[in-house]
């Protein structure tokens, strides 16, 4: 189960769930905007009752150990793959993505209600900022017209990134350069020399 915040933590410890997903505000995609990953891990570790998976913001090598160290049993890593050479994606959306940063983050229904698609309004989307978001900012649900929604999945269809989402977490900032996932999975292995560092330092 992903929860999001402190609530949804709650039942899935109480429910009959396997795995917890901790997804943190900075994950790309659908999710809620409540929670930072770290403070939700570490909410989740403390009572040590079930596998936990830290998700959101996740990008480098020292990520992955600092989600470790803080008793993750996983990192789950998804932007940085957006632009790998084996990714099905339009080259449009990857070279947007490895032109983005951190900062190029934006939390919006927007594209939702444009879509007419039905999530609930507490899980809204972390994309790429593009000219639609930009404008509008305000798109209520009386604003979805049918030409609108015949827009966003022609702009979609194109790869059009000025107006169609490109669901994309904080983590964008490290996606810089074309890189097959193997060289991607290679670089987050990485997470071994530095928590052997950590230990290093502070052993």
């Amino acid at each position: 189960m992903q929860v999001g915040n402190a609530a949804e933590l709650e039942r899935a410890m109480d429910d009959d769930i396997d795995i917890i997903i901790t997804r943190g505000s900075e994950g790309g995609g659908h999710g809620r905007n409540e929670v930072g990953t770290l403070p939700l891990l570490q909410l989740a570790t403390q009572q040590q009752l079930k596998p936990v998976v830290a998700a959101g913001g996740v990008g480098t090598a020292s990520g992955v150990a600092a989600v470790l160290a803080a008793g993750a049993q996983a990192a789950w890593v998804g932007t940085r793959f957006l632009s790998a050479t084996q990714s099905l994606g339009h080259e449009n959306v990857k070279q947007v993505v490895r032109a983005s940063g951190m900062d190029d983050t934006t939390y919006t229904r927007a594209f939702d209600i444009a879509q007419q698609l039905a999530w609930p309004a507490q899980f809204r989307g972390r994309v790429l900022r593009n000219e639609f978001s930009a404008s509008h900012e305000d798109l209520s649900s009386w604003d979805a017209t049918e030409e609108l929604r015949e827009k966003m999945v022609t702009a979609r269809a194109e790869a059009a990134v000025d107006i169609a989402p490109v669901y994309a977490g904080q983590a964008v900032e490290f996606v810089t350069a074309p890189q097959s996932a193997q060289e991607i999975i290679a670089e987050l292995a990485g997470f071994r020399q530095v928590l052997a560092a950590a230990s290093r330092r502070f052993g």
